[in-house]
């Protein structure tokens, strides 16, 4: 008998094989550390430090946006081309995991808004929040879809988080670093994985198979 969820579960991991998602959310980590650099470059009042929180808020609103855009454009060019394209009929999330995430939500924001409220000493350790929610995220996703490597940048997500947390930095210095160490890694992560990816699957010499839009 046929194993239908089986063979999603398998299609869900192959939508990963390349590492181009972890290129695209490396990336953009990254951009979030260069806002945070910033942070400690312009002064806080200065007309400059309010056109750079104006274009943080842009990335951070059409991140998911832009990544999807960055996926899809190297998918049909290198991807689809090589491995073909499989496509599922898209779930409506249901009300209670609507409400969870909602909750999920509503407890990071409100434990960060918290961390910042206390002593300066305190809000050390905010890039250690960074580290071990981030890497909390990542180790469901990777539970979910059982990817081994995504299990590894969980793990690497809560190192580099406390490690800055213990080292000292203060909440935007560490912020920076842990966005730029992180993406870093992410990045890292989807490269080799791409590589790895190009040589098990080299392109055909024509006539290969294409994902939708590939024209």
């Amino acid at each position: 008998m046929v194993d239908i969820k089986k063979i999603e579960k398998r299609a869900v991991q192959s939508f990963y094989d390349d590492g181009l998602v972890e290129i695209a959310v490396g990336l953009i980590f990254v951009l979030l550390s260069a806002y945070f650099l910033s942070q400690t470059i312009v002064p806080r009042g200065s007309s400059i430090n309010a056109i750079l929180m104006g274009l943080f808020m842009i990335v951070l609103v059409s991140s998911n946006f832009l990544g999807g855009r960055f996926v899809r454009f190297f998918k049909r060019r290198i991807t689809y081309p090589r491995t073909g394209y499989v496509e599922f009929k898209k779930k409506e999330p249901s009300p209670r995991r609507r409400a969870a995430a909602a909750i999920a939500a509503g407890i990071i924001g409100a434990s960060l808004a918290a961390l910042y409220g206390l002593s300066s000493s305190v809000r050390t350790l905010i890039p250690a929040s960074y580290g071990v929610l981030i890497g909390i995220a990542v180790f469901v996703i990777a539970n979910r879809i059982r990817l081994v490597r995504f299990m590894v940048l969980s793990a690497v997500s809560t190192m580099i988080g406390v490690g800055i947390a213990v080292a000292g930095f203060d909440e935007i210095k560490g912020a920076f670093l842990y966005y730029l160490l992180f993406g870093l890694a992410v990045i890292a992560s989807g490269l080799a994985t791409l590589i790895i990816y190009l040589r098990r699957h080299p392109r055909p010499a024509a006539g290969g198979l294409e994902g939708p839009d590939a024209h």
